[in-house]
């Protein structure tokens, strides 16, 4: 994998984390006024959808992203594994200093809505996450030459 396509988009998966974070604390406000803590009460059938669809047109935005310039197989999945991995650690982050959520790694939280709510502890995604960039690390790696027997 080229080097200069590491920071561009790591650069928008910062941004990206910086808007969930930004709209999931406005969809915090809107439907959890009380609060945001487990247990969570169900978000109105009409915003549902409306959520599940904007989770998956940012998975969209991501992969689009990911596969820009029509790389390999490997590449874009190396890609993608480094922009959705980066683009959720950069969303707990961002999610923390909005809001001082999560206050630790053992919160539960909403991590996602499709098909159905996944309420999981903090440290799961992190560790997904971590774990999608350091695979994306072992994929970006130029391939070895191919030795000739002979």
């Amino acid at each position: 994998m080229r080097r200069f396509r590491w920071w561009a988009i790591s650069a928008f998966a910062l941004a990206m984390g910086f808007a969930e974070a930004a709209t999931i604390v406005f969809l915090k406000r809107l439907y959890f006024a009380d609060g945001w803590a487990a247990p969570f009460h169900p978000i109105p059938a009409d915003a549902l959808r409306l959520e599940q669809g904007r989770e998956l047109a940012t998975l969209v935005a991501l992969a689009a992203v990911a596969f820009a310039g029509r790389p390999s197989a490997r590449e874009g999945i190396a890609r993608a594994l480094w922009t959705v991995g980066l683009w959720d650690l950069a969303y707990y982050g961002f999610l923390r200093a909005i809001t001082a959520f999560p206050a630790s790694l053992a919160d539960l939280d909403v991590v996602f809505l499709i098909p159905h709510a996944w309420i999981l502890p903090v440290w799961v995604p992190v560790v997904a996450s971590l774990a999608a960039m350091a695979a994306a690390l072992v994929l970006g790696r130029p391939a070895a030459p191919r030795r000739v027997v002979g």
